[in-house]
């Protein structure tokens, strides 16, 4: 009996500790957010070509999730379907190697009039939604407008969306149905190979 009387004596005494804290402004730090961060390899890298520059994807992955926790990290990637090119040296999957991130892949579909296309935007679209539940914050690297309304869906669900591109390669109404855009066009000196 005794014994427990001392030690409801003692809950007694932390909670009035854990209260007094409380009441005077200590605060319990709130969990890091938690990030997902989904790029359209293509689009992207295409973008970047144009600056006339390659970027460090893992220095990318680092500054989009620093002080935050990483759940998944994606590049959506077309390949060519000739077997005798390996994945490693494949254009739209090579700079994403061993920095972090899963790398997904779609073959090319050749056309009767030459053309070639690989479209990774169903499978980009379809794993942010599968993950929602699990993210506080969306990055979507990319500049293609059809993400617009992947924007809205995931910000109806609570989540920020985060737009991550290269200046005018981004369609404006993708800039501007994101919660923040980052122009990965000005910070090329940071991250740059």
């Amino acid at each position: 009996m005794d014994l427990q009387n001392r030690q409801i004596e003692r809950l007694i005494h932390l909670q009035e500790d854990m209260a007094k804290r409380i009441g005077d402004g200590a605060r319990v730090a709130a969990p890091p957010a938690r990030v997902g961060v989904f790029v359209d390899a293509a689009n992207v890298e295409l973008a970047i070509d144009r600056l006339r520059t390659r970027l460090d994807w893992g220095k990318v992955l680092r500054m989009l999730t620093e002080g935050r926790q990483l759940v998944r990290a994606m590049a959506y990637s077309p390949i060519h379907d000739d077997p005798g090119v390996s994945m490693e040296t494949q254009r739209f999957v090579e700079p994403f190697l061993d920095h972090g991130y899963k790398i997904v892949t779609k073959p090319l579909k050749r056309f009767a009039d030459g053309s070639i296309k690989a479209n990774v935007d169903i499978e980009l679209a379809l794993d942010v939604i599968t993950m929602l539940d699990r993210l506080d914050i969306v990055c979507v690297v990319s500049g293609d407008g059809d993400f617009q309304r992947l924007v809205e869906v995931v910000q109806s669900r609570g989540v920020r969306v985060e737009v991550v591109g290269v200046g005018s390669s981004v369609a404006s109404n993708l800039r501007n149905a994101a919660d923040t855009f980052i122009d990965l066009a000005t910070r090329t000196r940071d991250l740059k190979v």
